[in-house]
């Protein structure tokens, strides 16, 4: 397979973007960005850090912020408390490319041409020789670590609401 094609949508939240940047609270809160949720203002920068969140999704196989109220979600991401957690051993590089499509300012997560040049830096690493029981193995260790950091956060949360 050496003609390979990477395709990105949103499912069904597309819109052209030089008509309006402004869009109706549809979608999911634990894929906007916070600037999205405070006020609705969508941008490129903003389908970067949904791509972050994707790619998070990708990585580790679960669903983010999964059994954590979509408010408190909403509310955690908005105001900076809250991002998703990268995984301990996650590979350098890819905990690296979805912080910074994660960063607050939407004005400085990189494009997509420099995503696609980091992918393709990832992509010649050696890593992705890694054997894929090897990849899954890994996966199941970062589902276990992010379903703890979960756990805290509902306990957290329920703290706070008594």
């Amino acid at each position: 397979m050496c003609n390979k094609t990477l395709k990105i949508t949103d499912f069904g939240l597309a819109r052209e973007w030089h008509r309006t940047t402004r869009m109706s609270a549809a979608g999911t809160y634990a894929w906007m960005a916070p600037e999205v949720i405070k006020s609705s203002v969508f941008s490129k920068g903003s389908d970067i850090w949904s791509y972050g969140v994707l790619l998070w999704e990708l990585l580790t196989g679960e669903v983010p912020y999964r059994g954590i109220d979509g408010l408190a979600v909403a509310y955690g991401v908005a105001v900076n408390k809250l991002t998703l957690p990268v995984p301990s051993t996650c590979p350098e590089p890819f905990a690296k490319l979805m912080k910074e499509c994660w960063q607050q300012d939407p004005h400085i997560r990189p494009s997509f041409a420099l995503i696609l040049e980091q992918l393709t830096a990832i992509e010649r690493a050696v890593m992705t020789e890694m054997p894929q029981e090897s990849f899954h193995s890994m996966q199941d260790d970062w589902k276990l670590e992010i379903q703890q950091m979960f756990d805290e956060l509902r306990t957290k949360e329920k703290v706070s609401n008594i």
